[in-house]
């Protein structure tokens, strides 16, 4: 006779990571990331201002098999969709609840420490270079006029699309940039014909 799978086990393996937190607007984002406690996905849910929680108690694993399942590009960048604030909510006190007694939960804990220090001690270490998007007036009108501070669009990849850069130097037609959003990225440079500008609004 062929053994029936346990759903209850399927349902909530212990290898998901969960990552939630709030985005520049205040809105709940989350998501599961079944490939478990990675660099890769730690790092880039971290850089999201996003908490990361793994192997915490059953209260609230069952409430993060609820969020929509996270990916890692290639980039570095992660998605992490938005969620409704009462899920958020609920994740939230979850998290302040003891987490479930078993083997392992001391070490990965300390291990989550130890990501979110490394992530602000590098955060803190990356050079300031104060973007002056998105206000109006602070958006190059043409590529001419683009100048370090600027925000502009870059293409990334066919699967990543559009992203958001700012300028930290520019020599004659070549730009060297950051990702907006992903400061702790690496820097990297295009010609300035290949990136795109944010309509500035009236002049």
């Amino acid at each position: 006779m062929t053994k029936v799978p346990d759903k209850k086990a399927e349902k909530a393996p212990i290898s998901q990571l969960f990552a939630f937190g709030l985005d520049e607007n205040g809105k709940p984002r989350g998501a599961r990331f079944p490939q478990g406690l990675r660099d890769d996905i730690a790092t880039a849910a971290l850089d999201m201002k996003c908490r990361i929680v793994h192997q915490h108690s059953a209260a609230f694993t069952e409430l993060g098999m609820k969020l929509p399942i996270g990916r890692v590009y290639s980039s570095g960048k992660a998605f992490v969709p938005n969620i409704r604030r009462d899920l958020y909510d609920k994740l939230e006190a979850a998290r302040k609840l003891p987490p479930d007694k078993t083997a392992g939960t001391a070490a990965l804990n300390a291990m989550l420490e130890k990501y979110e220090k490394a992530h602000a001690s590098k955060a803190a270490e990356t050079p300031a270079v104060a973007c002056k998007s998105p206000v109006t007036s602070g958006l190059p009108r043409d590529w001419a006029s683009i100048e370090p501070g600027h925000m502009v669009l870059i293409h990334e990849s066919v699967d990543d699309g559009w992203w958001e850069a700012v300028v930290l130097v520019r020599e004659d037609e070549i730009l060297t940039l950051r990702f907006r959003d992903f400061p702790k990225q690496p820097t990297f440079k295009r010609h300035i014909n290949t990136v795109a500008l944010v309509n500035p609004g009236p002049a």
